[in-house]
């Protein structure tokens, strides 16, 4: 047999295996649901994270709370945490004289950036957020733990942790459990907001209809009293507890993360639409100027009203002194505080 006899079998057999893989090259390259799984990653839509849902206060439940429960709730902690005085950090900080302490204040405790930057005291009420939703309350923070979602077992570990001390701190206040109450309700409201879709758009009208009647004009904002007089005399603490409301959507530390509103760190006087990696609504960046005191204020009282179509779910503060506390903490969340009117 010639060596042509060899060459002719060979080439066809070469022949095969070209064809099959460039189709094998082919379906990779044309493989629609390969296609399909890289626009569902790559789109450019996706979804705004949902509002943090409401968390029921535990104020009122603590007089009739059953610490020694709380002990036994507590079990499942002991891997992380350490109750006893004088106890060693594990995983997780020591836990004694906790209630009413500064966040991340342990000694020897090495706190996650996020908690270091959350500020303010463990309360009954932060506490209680904390442990309904670790990763809600403070985005960032190394706590695995998932959260324990009944107030009533939260309460009850609560009250033990408010054993765990020298002195334990005084239960709350008629007024406080009643204050609790309202800003609880305020959340609702302002989660329910944020999850009720925006109503179906009506069909345009015919041609004729349309040039028939004329557009309506927008419904002016009802005028807002005005805050300045009352900053000079205004509660920076009360302004502090009132804003809890507003933490599930803002921080104010400097150089805190944006959530789903921007960081309010150095907000007065600042420009609208200017914290860095915040992506603000249209209608936020069209409105042009500096947060003054009476911008912050007309805001805070009705934010569809004063920027419409901005992203702000919360409906506003009614009341003026309210508002003025508000201001005037916001002012002191600077190095160098505005002056005032």
């Amino acid at each position: 047999m010639s060596l042509l006899d060899y060459r002719i079998p060979g080439a066809i057999l070469l022949s095969i295996l070209l064809v099959f893989v460039i189709g094998k090259i082919g379906n990779n390259l044309v493989d629609p649901g390969r296609h399909a799984v890289r626009h569902v990653a790559e789109g450019p839509a996706a979804r705004a994270p949902a509002a943090p849902a409401p968390v029921e206060p535990v104020s009122p439940l603590l007089a009739q709370a059953s610490a020694e429960n709380g002990q036994n709730l507590a079990k499942k902690c002991l891997a992380c945490h350490k109750f006893e005085k004088d106890a060693k950090h594990g995983v997780g900080p020591a836990q004694w004289n906790v209630v009413n302490a500064p966040r991340a204040s342990k000694e020897g405790f090495a706190y996650s950036n996020a908690m270091k930057s959350a500020g303010g005291n463990w309360t009954y009420e932060s506490l209680n957020a904390y442990l309904a939703n670790p990763k809600q309350a403070i985005p960032g923070n190394k706590m695995a733990f998932a959260g324990v979602p009944k107030v009533e077992e939260r309460a009850d570990i609560i009250a033990y942790l408010r054993s765990r001390a020298d002195q334990p701190a005084p239960l709350p206040t008629p007024e406080e459990i009643e204050k609790a109450k309202a800003e609880a309700a305020q959340m609702a409201e302002a989660a329910k907001a944020a999850a009720t879709p925006a109503p179906a758009k009506a069909p345009a009208a015919p041609a004729a209809s349309r040039t028939a009647a004329a557009p309506a004009a927008p419904k002016a904002a009802a005028p807002v009293e005005p805050v300045t007089p009352l900053l000079a005399g205004a509660n920076v603490e009360n302004g502090k507890a009132k804003f809890r409301v507003c933490a599930a959507c803002h921080t104010v530390a400097e150089g805190g993360k944006n959530l789903i509103g921007p960081n309010l760190w150095n907000v007065v006087n600042r420009s609208r639409a200017a914290a860095d990696g915040f992506n603000y609504s249209p209608a936020m960046k069209q409105k042009e100027g500096a947060w003054t005191y009476e911008d912050l204020n007309a805001y805070l009282a009705d934010p569809k009203g004063f920027i419409p179509n901005n992203k702000m779910a919360f409906t506003g503060l009614k009341k003026t002194d309210e508002r003025a506390d508000v201001i005037a903490y916001l002012r002191s969340l600077s190095p160098s505080p505005a002056p005032l009117p």
